[in-house]
This record gives structure tokens, sequence and C-alpha cells, in this order.
């Protein structure tokens, strides 16, 4: 069985951080994609309002990161996680009352400081109690899993909600709501030296600071070339795909649905045979992989516009297939790289660092497309994306070089 390579890699500590990672995931899910709708729809704002509230959202997270990454040196990344839950947890509950544009904003900010509190303290715990040659398979697997959590969220959310019914949307935030706390009774049964503030080592430095991060050249490359990566990656799939799909080629939005239904239903299929395929490579090579995959994909929402509409739909959906592959090769690769190169003593602060790489391409991704899909630029916007996504190969190349200089 595929799966049981992962499986037996698990001890009892990862066990109960992936599964809490999976059923949150599982509330996420069916949050993600209707956050405007229910904004629109059930509270009257308007899409502009949206758009900017969740942009807002990822400056939040962007200013959050640092300390909340130093904090979780500081404390432990354990005490950090048990605030962030019960944050998110009354953020998501809070979400299902909301009536005013103020209320948003508040529920908005606690939500984004409440994701940068959570992210990279269980990255932390993750990193600690996995062996550094299990790692890759472990954060494959966690995403696998995330995605699992994601798509069944997303049947529920089908299931749950009523056009037009306010009801229907609270019980989504409220279960929403539940999961987070659930996954803090999870959290709340870790024990051991692996969740707890590291105290180093004889040989260690005994504090450390952001300047000490900086100081590692291969992480600043990693994370720069991360940020590139998913600018043109997540950043721009989110933002543009449902855009592109419904108002210049006009298909249905049931059509989103099956689209991103292949992307979800491939990880959770294909994750265990990629990660036997980019087991026989080196991460830098998966990095670089990543970009012309990525760039692949862009390919197939490119020819779309000339194909019958049915088979443009497969098309994006088939553009979605591959990104998934890099998607694939991205998940394990790029977390275990930033916690090899990073000192125990400030690894909350470079998982902090590496999380920048979704908040800032929650900005840009969104503002490039925006921008470019509104001047009725769709082709100058395929073609921008196709070569974003070469432009970090460089700094993966950089990186290499660095990391081979720093040993």
């Amino acid at each position: 069985m595929l799966y049981k390579e992962f499986t037996v890699l698990l001890n009892p500590q990862s066990r109960k951080i992936i599964f809490g990672i999976c059923l949150n995931a599982i509330g996420g899910g069916m949050t993600l994609s209707l956050l405007l709708v229910y904004l629109h729809d059930m509270r009257g704002f308007t899409n502009t309002f949206g758009g900017l509230l969740l942009a807002y959202g990822s400056l939040v997270s962007i200013i959050a990161s640092s300390p909340m990454g130093a904090l979780v040196d500081r404390i432990g990344p354990k005490k950090v996680m048990i605030g962030g839950l019960l944050l998110n947890s009354a953020a998501a509950f809070s979400l299902s009352q909301v009536q005013t544009h103020f209320q948003a904003v508040i529920v908005i900010t606690g939500l984004n400081i409440a994701g940068q509190a959570i992210w990279p303290s269980q990255s932390v715990i993750l990193t600690r109690v996995t062996p550094e040659r299990d790692r890759p398979k472990i954060f494959g697997f966690n995403f696998m899993l995330l995605n699992l959590g994601l798509g069944v969220g997303g049947l529920l959310s089908s299931l749950i909600i009523q056009r037009g019914d306010l009801l229907s949307f609270q019980i989504m935030y409220w279960v929403d709501a539940c999961t987070f706390l659930l996954y803090l009774l999870i959290v709340l049964t870790l024990r051991g030296e692996h969740v707890n503030k590291y105290i180093p080592k004889e040989h260690e430095p005994k504090t450390g600071s952001y300047k000490d991060l900086f100081e590692i050249k291969p992480l600043m490359f990693l994370g720069i070339a991360g940020i590139i990566l998913f600018t043109f990656g997540y950043g721009t799939i989110q933002a543009g795909i449902p855009v592109f799909a419904t108002q210049f080629l006009g298909l249905s939005p049931k059509w989103l649905g099956i689209i991103f239904g292949v992307n979800t239903l491939s990880i959770v299929i294909f994750q265990p045979l990629v990660m036997r395929v980019i087991d026989k490579y080196s991460k830098y090579a998966a990095l670089i992989a990543v970009g012309l995959v990525w760039a692949l994909s862009w390919v197939f929402v490119g020819i779309a516009p000339y194909l019958p509409l049915f088979a443009s739909g497969i098309a994006l959906s088939l553009s979605q297939f591959i990104f998934a592959v890099g998607e694939m090769i991205q998940a394990p690769t790029i977390p275990t790289l930033a916690n090899e190169l990073a000192p125990e003593h400030i690894r909350g602060r470079a998982n902090a660092w590496m999380s920048l790489q979704w908040s800032v391409s929650g900005v840009l991704g969104p503002a490039i497309t925006g921008l470019m899909l509104g001047a009725d630029l769709a082709t100058a916007w395929i073609i921008t994306m196709f070569i974003g996504c070469f432009l970090s190969i460089p700094l993966f190349l950089a990186m290499k070089r660095a990391a081979a200089v720093a040993l």
C-alpha cells in the first residue's frame, strides 16, 4: 500500500499533529472559498470591500510573522499554538456574527494573527519530533492530508450551504470554530521537550535574533525564491483562474468545483508516487522542477481560449493537475530544506520567515491578477505568469552555491 511508507514513520507526537492539521483543514475547506460570497450575499458588503479585506489580511500576516516567530523561540511552540488556536476559534465564530465593516476588519485581523501563531509553531513541532531523514516524507504526507481535509471540508460546505440562508453560513463558521478547539485538545496532550522552549546545548548560542537568521544566506535565498515562485503559482491561481474561467472563457461556475477538485484529488492520490520519484533526486533539482512544472501548467491555461467551451474546461482541469504535480514536489522539499538550514535556537523565526511565502504572494498575486484581468489583458496575464515561474530558478541555483560554501 502506497500510504504505508508514510504511516510507519509516524510516532505518537507527529501522528497527533498531522491528525490535528487534517481535522483543522476540514474547517478551512468549508470556509476558504466562501468568505467573499458570505460577506457579499449575507452581509451586504461590496466585492471591492471583500477583496480589500483579503489583501489587508495578508498584510496583517506579513506584519505578525516576525514577532510570532520570535515568540515561538522565546516561549516554545506549544504555548504559541494554544494561544493561536483559541484566537482562531474565537475569530471563526465571530465571523458568523459580523454586521459592520469595522467588525469584519477586527475579525480578519484576529484570523491572520492566529494563523501566524499556528503555522510556524506546528512546523517547528513536526520538525523536532521527526528524524531528519524522514522529514521529506512526513511533510509530504502532511500536505496530502491537508488537501484531503480541504476537499472533505469543501464537500461538507456544499451540503450545508443553502442559497440565501444566513443560518447555513453561520453553521459553517461554527463548525470551523469547533475544529480549532478540537485541534487545541490534541495540542494539549503533546508532551516532551520538543514542544517546549528549546534548551541550548553547551556549545550552542543561548539566544537568537533575526540578525542571526539573515546571516544564513541559503535560507534567505530560499525564502525570497519561494515568495517569487508562490506569487506566480498559488497567489495567482486562486485569484485568477475563477475569474478567467467564468468571465473570459464563459464557463459555468460549476466548472470551478471540477477544476480545483482535480487539483485536490490528484494530491491525495499521487503524493506517495511523486515522493518516490523525487526521492531519487537532490532537493535543489526538485525546487527547479517546481518552476518548470508550474510554467507548463500555464501553457494549458493559455491554450484554453482557443478550444471549444467544454474542451477549454478540460484544459483548465489539466492545468490544475499539472500544477498539483508541482505542489507535490514543493510541499516536502521547501520546509525540509528550510529546517535543515535553520539552527534549533532560531527555528521559530526560520519557519515564520518561510511563512511569508504565503502571505506576501497572497498580496502580490491577486494584485497583479486584478490589474491585468481588470484591464482585459488575459493573454498578457498568462504570458506573465508563465515567465514568472522561471524567475525563482536563478535564486534556487544561488542558494545551492551558498549552501555549498557554508559547508
